[in-house]
């Protein structure tokens, strides 16, 4: 109930004070000023918030479409890929290597004499 009542005196207050300006008024005033620029603050501050998320969120975008046009597409990267087996068809079997070596170092002892 007594906020009620010191709501009450305040609004009849600030009634008498937008109606004159009288010194008496002067904090009045000085209060309303500062709760505006308050508020003018806040919303400025909100609003660089929202544009400044919606920035990052276009710079991120550009970053990935970037990204994405490096490479190209899954369609593309099939024509292209590399087939292992056309390259190296049949790997030496080890006792293949070893047989060589072996003729290779016989064919050495047979040129040396």
């Amino acid at each position: 109930m007594e906020t009620i009542r010191q709501l009450e005196a305040l609004w009849t207050y600030s009634l008498r004070c937008a109606q004159a300006s009288v010194p008496a008024c002067d904090s009045f005033w000085n209060w309303v000023a500062v709760a505006a620029v308050t508020a003018c603050a806040l919303i400025g501050l909100y609003i660089i918030r929202k544009m400044a998320g919606n920035f990052l969120a276009v710079r991120e975008e550009r970053k990935r479409l970037a990204e994405a046009s490096r490479v190209a597409d899954p369609d593309i990267m099939s024509q292209y890929r590399v087939e292992d087996e056309k390259l190296h068809p049949d790997p030496p079997q080890q006792e293949d290597i070893g047989r060589r070596i072996r003729r290779a170092i016989d064919e050495r002892k047979l040129e040396r004499r």
